[in-house]
């Protein structure tokens, strides 16, 4: 059975192919340090990180295409842990999605409330794309605003500068809990998160 990195690996791989056919055609060449076609290796990155962070997401979240209670979150949820449309509205009993639609949800969600809060973190910049998809994984599961958050001290310490960043998977592991009650699927989740973290990128 293949594991999440493996998995993640060849999704990957396939990923790299259409990115590079990608900036061929829009005209992009190909990068070089110092060029300024850099927007290439940032087009790449972009698309590493996005790959890495719908699979541990969705490895997950799982998909329920009508919505059901969460009974943690005690809301209405939906997709893949969506608990709103993309137009704000609130989740709500009977609602019914398509499995297309659970992506466009997660991901119109990452990249509105999640992306540009943990741009805010320091150094957000120089992190690579798994590190990078590590911490939207754990933000879409406990939040976009978690760093220097009350509660959150361990894992924002661990983020605050490249030279802690060797804790950050001990740090993520911490918040195994829901309402006081330590949960396999999340002592799962931050082990998954925490590894991803250390795996190095390509």
């Amino acid at each position: 059975m293949k594991s999440f990195i493996q998995h993640l690996d060849e999704t990957r791989h396939t990923a790299g192919m259409i990115s590079g056919m990608l900036a061929a055609t829009l005209g992009l060449g190909v990068p070089t340090m110092g060029s300024p076609i850099v927007s290439a290796q940032k087009m790449a990155q972009v698309e590493e990180t996005k790959q890495a962070w719908k699979a541990i997401i969705s490895k997950f979240e799982g998909i329920r295409t009508e919505a059901y209670w969460d009974k943690t979150g005690k809301v209405w949820t939906i997709g893949k842990g969506s608990t709103t449309h993309p137009d704000g509205r609130p989740v709500r009993k009977g609602d019914k999605i398509t499995r297309e639609q659970a992506d466009q949800y997660m991901e119109h969600y990452v990249n509105t409330k999640i992306i540009p809060k943990l741009k805010n973190i320091p150094n957000w910049n120089l992190m690579n794309s798994n590190q990078q998809a590590a911490l939207i994984s754990f933000a879409y599961n406990l939040g976009p605003g978690f760093y220097g958050k009350e509660g959150f001290e361990s894992i924002t310490l661990a983020l605050k500068s490249p030279n802690n960043w060797k804790n950050v998977p001990a740090a993520l592991a911490k918040y195994n809990k829901s309402n006081d009650k330590t949960l396999k699927g999340l002592i799962e989740r931050r082990k998954a998160e925490g590894d991803l973290w250390k795996t190095p990128k390509g």
